[in-house]
């Protein structure tokens, strides 16, 4: 039980930290100079959770899972340079060490000790303060930008997709810091659910910060903004049948695969200044290591009857 509780919260650090620095990365790249106090809140926030992530990697080392260090969802092979490209297009600085560090985390042997566990507790504790903050901070922004009050180079389904990881961050931490396991049959409904929602919604922001010219790449992700709609809602209102969760599953991972090499290749091609658009590097790179995530959920998970009949 105490590995069990280290190993998931570190590993929950280890990806979603990244993931909220770089919300506050593409927030900040995304306000105008007239809204400079909100860029330097962003700017706080990126520092908070590069605080958080160094304190993750440290406790991480022969501690976090194997099976999470090698799915990809934390680094990529494409993150480092994503980060320098960036940082080179925009001014903005970002903290690259610890992408360095990431990469030589070693795994957890199997012998946690107990005297970790007050250090992870107050690593959650610190998580979830940061987060509800940050939560709060997003729907701010939102509601600036429907109420038409304040202009950024974000879309709006964009603050509400980031607001929405961040709620479900924080879920995750409090169940954690409350010992609140979950079964196999409410883990696998929510995590498929919420992560059709965002490989879908990916699929639909990276179609409209491409260039209109870009038709081929436009037409690639419509398509997978369809097929992720069509997965999520097979599930949603529990029509599944027990003899038809084997071909879901299947089903998922192949639009997730396909989706993540979709990903690959665009960053690839940003690197390589082959694509025409509004996308930075960081930005597929971020969505690649959110559907490596959840391909490592969809392979691991034990799948249990959620439907009737």
């Amino acid at each position: 039980m105490v590995g069990d509780f280290v190993r998931e919260s570190l590993d929950l650090h280890l990806f979603m930290a990244r993931i909220m620095k770089e919300h506050a990365i593409f927030m900040q790249i995304g306000f105008l100079p007239k809204d400079v106090t909100y860029a330097a809140q962003a700017e706080n926030f990126k520092c908070q959770y590069d605080e958080l992530l160094k304190e993750a990697i440290m406790l991480s080392d022969c501690t976090a899972s194997e099976n999470v260090l090698r799915s990809g969802e934390l680094v990529t092979d494409k993150t480092l340079g994503a980060e320098q490209k960036t940082q080179e297009l925009t001014g903005i600085c970002i903290e690259c060490g610890l992408t360095i560090e990431e990469l030589k985390l070693n795994p957890d042997p199997g012998t946690i000790p107990q005297e970790i566990v007050p250090n992870i507790q107050a690593l959650n504790e610190k998580a979830r303060v940061l987060t509800v903050s940050f939560a709060e901070f997003k729907a701010m922004v939102l509601d600036q930008v429907t109420k038409c009050c304040l202009f950024t180079n974000l879309l709006p389904s964009q603050y509400y997709h980031i607001h929405k990881e961040a709620v479900f961050y924080l879920k995750l931490i409090n169940r954690l810091q409350n010992n609140q396991f979950v079964n196999n049959r409410v883990e696998l409904y929510e995590q498929k659910v919420f992560w059709d929602d965002i490989m879908g919604e990916h699929a639909e922001v990276i179609s409209h910060l491409l260039d209109p010219t870009e038709k081929e790449l436009v037409h690639k992700a419509q398509d997978f903004a369809r097929q992720f709609k069509h997965l999520g809602q097979k599930l949603k209102g529990g029509g599944v049948r027990a003899t038809q969760l084997e071909t879901l599953r299947e089903e998922n991972i192949q639009a997730t695969l396909g989706i993540a090499n979709f990903k690959a290749a665009s960053t690839d091609l940003l690197l390589g200044c082959q694509i025409q658009s509004m996308l930075t590097p960081l930005i597929t790179d971020h969505t690649l290591r959110e559907a490596y995530h959840y391909l490592r959920i969809l392979k691991t998970l034990k799948l249990v009857y959620l439907g009737r009949g």
